[in-house]
């Protein structure tokens, strides 16, 4: 963290806090702080103070020479992920996915569409065209608009064992 001060008329910029500067500093009014010396020193600069700067790094955080070092150690088979995911870390990934929307993690547990929601789904409901289950002659089972009479070998409703019916 970068501190800027106002010591009399000039700022002050250093990485101590207030507390330890006092014994050399005196009369420190804490102006504004900063994560980086980049953004600390720019914001001086447009500031019309003389400025005591205390910090000797230019550079917080990582530099770009330290991200592509950093990227070079990971590249190939050094990245944790370069063979995919292992099967048992799927299944902790699918295990706690599941458990997220369990009761009070799903966003709608315990609340009620509105009224106007309400409406505005059943008129959906009543712009679609309706829909039945039908039997094709070779036995697979079609959902189908209910636009035209049925073909012949065709019969209405699920194949066998589904939903309780039995069609021969």
């Amino acid at each position: 963290m970068i501190f800027i001060y106002l010591q009399h008329n000039h700022f002050l910029i250093s990485e101590k806090t207030q507390r330890e500067l006092r014994e050399k500093h005196h009369d420190l009014e804490l102006i504004r702080t900063f994560r980086t010396i980049q953004d600390a020193r720019s914001w001086v600069m447009k500031q019309s103070r003389e400025v005591l700067d205390l910090v000797q790094k230019q550079h917080t955080g990582i530099t770009p020479e330290g991200r592509e070092r950093m990227r070079e150690r990971k590249r190939g088979m050094n990245n944790p992920n370069a063979g995919g995911l292992s099967a048992s870390h799927r299944a902790n990934i699918s295990r706690n996915k599941k458990r997220m929307y369990l009761r009070d993690g799903n966003p709608m547990y315990n609340r009620k569409h509105t009224l106007q929601t309400r409406r505005k789904m059943s008129w959906g409901q009543m712009r679609k065209m309706k829909r039945r289950w039908m039997v094709d002659p070779a036995g697979r089972e079609h959902l189908m608009n209910i636009t035209f009479p049925l073909p012949p070998g065709w019969v209405l409703g699920r194949a066998r064992g589904q939903a309780g019916r039995h069609i021969l």
